[in-house]
């Protein structure tokens, strides 16, 4: 129960709690600038004159201090027949390292006597720049995916195609241990819901990332970081989480015959092994899911201006297996030098099934139109990657180089199927199919110098994607459903090369970090010959920079003044030209003459400590230039299709306050709350889509004030039993065309530990009443929709960890 509650404390002050600063430095002689053999170090506190720890420098000169805690002190340097040297350093929260680089001493007849040292304990920097949150800490979701475990997050929230949402964008980048992965995206998002919880240690959220990161997501960094054993000899841990998914319906379904999946049945095993020794690290990490979902439960009606309505609904029944196993191993040839290779190789594969039938005026007894698909997937990637990290002789005085070869692809069918009257072909059978392999090569270093006050950080990278795409289609000869013909390749190509600098300095009222980083991207989409779109080539430079100022009145309050640029390019699958035909009236389609889209990103953040809890508040403005999102228009060659595809709405804005609160109530009792309110501003914009003929639309200016907020209590009860609820709620929002309705849901999460905490049972609920699905209400040029996706976002699971 202690562990416990000293846990909890932990995560509410975040980073300061962990804060341990080593000093460094070299003490040379002045006359001939020869090292100092056993110099004497004296770390002191100021003004107190509490002496607390000390050593002496080596052959070289060089000394090395570990583990202080936050704080102002003294630092004495005397070597018999030299003069003291005094350093006066902060041990904060932003750097882990100080070096105070060559200390010169110079010589005196005069005896050494006792050192004067003078002391004041400064503030512990509060970690403005990230929070960070324990993997261990959170209960409900746990037993899910690592897009469970965020839902219970301050200021996260997730959409119905499984991306991340910070502060009302999708535009997130997704980190794994702080580098870009395919496992998640390089400037996307995937792959999310297919990572369990069980192998997460922490997540952190960044919403002003500084230069060293790339310049992608303009919404915010989210970095997930791997569990890694840090105990010597044979670790590991197994498990097995058994759940179900989709146990109520929120609407009966259409009469299709072929009703969307409940009560989906889910199994996942995993498994990891971790051998340390002094100089190696060998670790094995696997896991398998097994299961039933309904990703997508779409009911949509429309309604054209001539009266006339009609109704479908596109229910993804999935029967889904994925593998995944990384492997590799640390090796430490030097005492300053740790090499690592891993292998990641990931592997999903689906059958989608579904019959989509449409309904005219509220007649159910005769469709009309049959629609049905068989779709069968199958995606993954090879990743292998070598990293090299040098410790020179200072401590935190780093260099890390990394080497990444990726090939992932992805292999979709889909078998289709009409059935209908006239004007649509009495019977028609086709089947399109996309392979789209990726191929990455990526060269990254990083380079760390520690300075006196804080460091100093610069890196290179160089990144080249190629993606050659094959669309063969199908069509029955006698009838097709298939009405447009794009050609049977594509190839995109996309070269990125960046260089950074950034500034960390801290000192006792205040802390600055300033960064700037320069890319130069080129990017070049092929394709076969068609009739509707055009071969498209571009590159340009820019600059991103970023700028933080904290002011520290006094330990328990801080305020950060934030400033950054970033972009947010569009990935090929929003560029690609070939068509989804899983909704034959509501045709997916990318554009590829689409541009990248800049923000500015300014904020203001406050954070007050106390004993027992925390409060954050920030304010933030957001101007993008070049806004891209779906626009719906209607096909002017086939008027029951409407077309949905994204384009450049020119600029928009994003003005809001983010809040978050914690406290410790009870022994037993820890309640948070976070709340998000911005308002967002398209500006009226007008635009050609050019497919399949060049049409124009409009967008009036639109300005919606959204709010989400969460609530969380967790209980601390007898025998290691610990209970967590989230209450989690949703206002009505603007969308590119229409809006978006309000919802809430409720998780839950109980934890029980057995035998010394050696097995684990967790018990997790998400969305227990099933009310989170989506509703959005489109307004376009001769019609409007209404969709109402009933998605599986209910799911209950069990998860049995045993850690030997």
């Amino acid at each position: 129960m202690k562990k416990f509650f000293f846990s909890a404390a932990v995560l509410l002050i975040a980073v300061a709690s962990f804060a341990q600063t080593t000093i460094s430095g070299r003490i040379l002689s002045a006359d001939d600038h020869q090292p100092l053999l056993n110099a004497t170090i004296a770390i002191s506190r100021s003004k107190s004159g509490e002496l607390l720890t000390g050593t002496i420098s080596d052959d070289q000169g060089r000394f090395s201090i570990a583990n202080l805690a936050s704080g102002e002190y003294d630092v004495s340097i005397s070597f018999i027949g030299y003069e003291t040297a005094m350093r006066r350093v902060l041990a904060g929260a932003l750097n882990k390292a100080l070096d105070l680089g060559k200390i010169l001493l110079n010589a005196s007849s005069v005896e050494i006597g006792a050192v004067d040292v003078r002391a004041q304990k400064q503030a512990v920097s509060a970690g403005m720049e990230k929070k960070s949150y324990s993997a261990e800490s959170i209960i409900s979701g746990s037993t899910g995916s690592v897009l469970d475990m965020m839902k219970s997050l301050p200021g996260v929230t997730i959409d119905q195609e499984s991306r991340v949402i910070l502060r009302g964008s999708d535009k997130v980048a997704i980190l794994i241990d702080g580098k870009q992965s395919s496992l998640t995206g390089f400037g996307s998002q995937k792959g999310l819901e297919n990572i369990p919880a069980s192998q997460i240690e922490s997540i952190e959220i960044i919403s002003n990332p500084s230069a060293k990161y790339d310049a992608a997501g303009m919404a915010g960094i989210v970095n997930i970081k791997f569990k890694q054993s840090k105990k010597r000899g044979f670790t590991g841990d197994i498990g097995f989480t058994p759940g179900i998914g989709m146990l109520t319906k929120r609407k009966a379904d259409l009469p299709t015959g072929m009703p969307s999946y409940s009560d989906n049945r889910k199994l996942t095993p995993s498994l990891n092994l971790n051998y340390k020794t002094d100089k190696l690290n060998l670790f094995w990490q696997s896991y398998w899911i097994h299961q039933r979902r309904l990703p997508n439960n779409e009911f949509s009606t429309r309604l054209y201006n001539d009266g006339n309505m009609t109704e479908s609904q596109v229910a993804e029944n999935r029967s889904q297996n994925h593998y995944n196993l990384k492997l590799g191993l640390d090796w430490n040839p030097t005492p300053n030098q740790t090499i690592t290779l891993f292998g990641l190789y990931d592997y999903e594969w689906h059958i989608d099934t579904t019959r989509v039938w449409y309904f005219g005026n509220k007649n159910y007894n005769a469709p009309l139109r049959k629609w049905s698909f068989h779709e069968s997937e199958g995606t993954g990637f090879t990743n292998v990657t070598l990293q090299h990290k040098f410790r020179f002789q200072q401590a935190g005085h780093e260099l890390n180089s990394q080497i990444l070869f990726t090939k992932g692809w992805e292999d979709e069918t889909y078998n289709l199927r009409q059935n209908g009257p006239a004007p649509y072909p009495v019977i028609s059978t086709d089947k399109t199919r996309v392979l789209a392999p990726e191929y990455v090569y990526l060269f990254s270093s990083d380079y760390v110098r520690p300075l006196p006050f804080g460091r100093m950080e610069a890196g290179l990278q160089g990144r080249m994607r190629h993606m050659p795409i094959t669309y063969t289609i199908t069509k029955n000869p006698q009838n097709t459903a298939l009405i447009y013909n794009f050609g049977d390749w594509s190839r995109w190509d996309e070269n990125l090369a960046g260089a950074y600098m950034n500034l960390i300095a801290e000192f006792t009222k205040i802390d600055i970090e300033a960064g700037l980083r320069g890319e130069y991207t080129s990017v070049r989409y092929q394709f076969a010959p068609n009739l509707y779109f055009k071969e498209d080539k571009y590159n340009y430079f820019n600059l991103f920079p970023n700028v933080r100022v904290t002011f520290k009145a006094n330990s328990n309050n801080k305020i950060s003044l934030f400033y950054n640029r970033r972009i947010d390019r569009p990935g090929e699958d929003i560029l690609r030209i070939f068509p989804k035909y899983d909704d034959p009236e509501l045709l997916k389609i990318g554009n590829p003459s689409l541009r990248p889209q800049y923000t500015q990103n300014m904020e203001m953040a406050y954070k007050y400590l106390w004993q027992k809890g925390s409060v954050y508040t920030s304010f933030y403005h957001k101007i993008t230039d070049a806004y891209y999102t779906r626009i719906y228009v209607q096909d002017p060659l086939h008027t029951e299709i409407t077309i949905k595809a994204y384009d450049n709405l020119g600029k928009a804005t994003n003005t809001g306050v983010e809040a978050a609160f914690d406290q410790k109530v009870t022994k037993s009792w820890n309640l948070s709350a976070s709340a998000n309110i911005y308002r967002n501003t398209i500006f009226a914009h007008s635009g050609t889509i050019k497919f399949p003929v060049a049409q124009t639309y409009s967008v009036e200016k639109r300005t919606d004030t959204p709010m989400y907020a969460k609530l969380s209590s967790q209980f601390a009860l007898p025998d290691n039993f610990r209970i967590e609820f989230n209450g989690i709620w949703f206002s009505e929002k603007n969308i590119g065309q229409g809006k978006e309705l309000a919802r809430g849901g409720l998780d839950i999460g109980l934890r029980k530990a057995f035998a010394d905490n050696k097995l684990e049972l967790n018990l997790s609920g998400t969305d227990i009443f099933n009310t989170m699905g989506i509703r959005q209400e489109i307004e376009s040029e001769g019609f409007n929709v209404e969709y109402q996706n009933y998605f599986e976002t209910q799911v209950i699971s069990l998860g049995i960890k045993y850690k030997f």
